[in-house]
């Protein structure tokens, strides 16, 4: 739990400081926003760090694993999906396997085809 959260808190703040040394002198109103949600990622990440509740905020898996794409400005995770890597699993294999689709059916038994002449 402890390391997770320490790791994160690491990639957000190294991703604000490289996005603060590309700013040029009047920085757009962009690549500020972009800046405070990077810090506003950080400082949760900081807060957690001795709090008792899991690093993914996931009331099923809350000591689990963190997605690597949450908060990836240039690879954003869909609409929906949160921090639990598990989770977002689910969504995604979820999204590729729509309901009415089933892979593993057959459309006719072998022996029942008809024969051609």
């Amino acid at each position: 739990m402890g390391y997770a959260n320490l790791r994160e808190l690491q990639t957000a703040l190294t991703t604000a400081s490289d996005l603060a040394s590309a700013m040029q002198s009047a920085p757009t109103r962009r690549d500020a926003d972009q800046l405070v949600d990077v810090l506003r990622q950080a400082l949760t990440a900081a807060s957690s760090l001795g709090a008792e509740t899991g690093p993914t905020g996931c009331a099923l898996h809350p000591h689990g694993a963190v997605d690597p794409l949450y908060g990836d400005p240039e690879d954003p995770l869909p609409p929906g999906y949160g921090k639990c890597l598990l989770c977002n699993d689910r969504r995604r294999r979820a999204d590729a396997h729509p309901p009415h689709a089933r892979p593993y059916a057959r459309p006719h038994p072998r022996w029942r085809r008809p024969l051609s002449a």
